[in-house]
């Protein structure tokens, strides 16, 4: 009967090594412009900048500590005097681990902000959530989980003088799961079942680039990388 119990125990603890979630937990700075257009109180925005993820994957037990730097574009839609802006981003970043293997993620997230006082340079806090692929070395992941961040900034001498304009900086936190693929997606219902989103919550082209990043992510990404 002892052996029986000391078996149990054993079989239950290799089930739960088997199945421990795997996940990522990073933060980040992001400096870039944001081009407003207004009409009324209702505000458009569209979002360029570069920014730096500095995170750890915890993969089965394993930590992986990375870094990565790119480029994050999208939109934002809002009401000023509401202080309310929701915002669509996409990301997509090259690094690579303490140890030397190269790491891309791509994806985006989805925010939305009740303190946006845009009257002062404010975009204030959101959070949503957000979708990567990641690409380590030769392997694949989905992550998601919860995105969020807060930006400032300063208006200046707009690019088009039809237009109001932004220059500032932000940080954020990221914070969610990892699960293995079996390859990268070639064709858009390969990803979107995967998906935190309705895509009607999306702006139409803005979602259609989203599933192109996806689509083919880590291409360029040295395949044959030693394994972590």
């Amino acid at each position: 009967m002892k052996e029986l119990a000391l078996g149990c125990v054993a079989i239950l603890l290799l089930s739960g090594a088997a199945f421990a979630q795997s996940t990522i937990d990073a933060t980040g700075e992001a400096d870039g412009k944001t081009v407003l257009w207004f009409a009324g109180t209702h505000v458009t925005a569209l979002i360029e900048s570069g920014f730096s993820v500095d995170g750890s994957l915890d993969i089965d037990g394993q930590t992986v500590e990375f870094t990565a730097t790119g480029t994050a574009t999208g939109e934002g839609e809002g009401d000023s005097s509401a202080l309310t802006l929701d915002v669509w981003l996409l990301f997509d970043a090259t690094g690579e681990t303490a140890e030397g293997v190269p790491i891309v993620l791509r994806g985006g997230m989805a925010g939305s902000s009740d303190d946006a006082d845009l009257a002062s340079s404010a975009f204030g806090s959101a959070s949503g959530p957000f979708f990567f692929l990641i690409r380590l070395g030769p392997r694949t992941y989905s992550a998601l989980g919860t995105a969020e961040g807060s930006a400032a900034g300063a208006f200046v001498v707009p690019d088009d003088p039809l237009t109001m304009q932004m220059e500032g900086v932000g940080s954020y936190s990221l914070l969610g799961e990892l699960l293995p693929r079996d390859s990268v997606p070639d064709a858009a219902h390969d990803v979107e079942p995967d998906l935190p989103w309705d895509p009607a919550s999306w702006p139409a082209e803005l979602y259609d680039n989203l599933i192109g990043l996806l689509i083919g992510t880590c291409d360029e990404a040295a395949d044959g990388a030693e394994d972590v």
